[in-house]
């Protein structure tokens, strides 16, 4: 989710992104985002710098999504504003509410992000999830997954209430190769994400195994077991226009 896109080594082995920006990528004034300071900004890639900190952000399917909703929903889209929170390589039960986590922060920044976003006018329209590779890597994990997402998405509607929270969630489509476990359960996961579709309100799932996937090529290896390239990265941000739209374009 937080893209990486254009991410390859450079000639002394460290991960850098290659400054190249698609079409369906550049800058608009219509298509602000919430910077780290939590601050309205023009838009620009990498949407995630400076908030999947310690990693190397590339293109993602934010900005992509964005101009296929101006794009599709016309007059009625007005400004956009993205609000990115992911953090690569996490497991969902440190996104977890509860107290004991050592790494509660990013829940309750998340939420603190959602809150701020809507303090000059803005209105919260869904949630994209994109999220679980890691905990695939490992049976336990994977096999906690669906309690853990439940909880995530309840906890999340509890305390942006009175708001409307539709959440669409990419269902995954490959573990975390690079965390190098024998006892990986990616149907577990996957299987999952169709459960929490079942038992909750108002969440729409897409599967990420029907997108055009090709691999960025860093980490010495000639493809990435979890990541996207920019052309795949465009293609998912369109089809969660898309997706939103034809399920919520209405409310608009």
């Amino acid at each position: 989710m937080a893209g990486r896109g254009g991410v390859e080594n450079n000639t002394e082995g460290i991960l850098v992104w290659d400054g190249k920006v698609p079409l369906d990528c550049q800058s608009d004034p219509s298509i602000l985002r919430l910077n780290p300071e939590r601050q309205w900004e023009i838009a620009h890639e990498p949407l995630h710098l400076g908030i999947d900190i310690g990693k190397t952000p590339g293109i993602g399917p934010g900005i992509a999504f964005a101009h296929e909703f101006i794009a599709k929903a016309g007059k009625k889209a007005g400004v956009v504003g993205l609000v990115p929170c992911a953090r690569g390589g996490t497991l969902i039960e440190q996104w977890s509410k509860n107290p004991s986590n050592t790494s509660a922060t990013f829940y309750q920044n998340f939420i603190e992000r959602i809150k701020t976003s809507e303090k000059e006018g803005g209105v919260v329209r869904a949630l994209f999830w994109y999220q679980g590779e890691s905990d695939a890597a490992m049976s336990d994990t994977a096999h906690r997954y669906k309690d853990n997402l439940k909880k995530f998405i309840t906890d999340i509607r509890n305390d942006i209430k009175p708001r409307f929270l539709p959440v669409i969630i990419v269902k995954i489509s490959m573990y975390d190769f690079f965390m190098k476990h024998d006892t990986h359960d990616l149907p577990a996961v996957r299987a999952a994400e169709d459960a929490v579709q079942k038992e909750l309100p108002d969440i729409i799932t897409i599967d990420s195994w029907e997108l055009p996937i090709n691999f960025t090529t860093y980490e010495g290896f000639s493809w990435d077991h979890g990541h996207f390239n920019s052309a795949t990265e465009i293609a998912l941000g369109k089809w969660l226009a898309d997706t939103y739209l034809s399920h919520y374009g209405h409310l608009l």
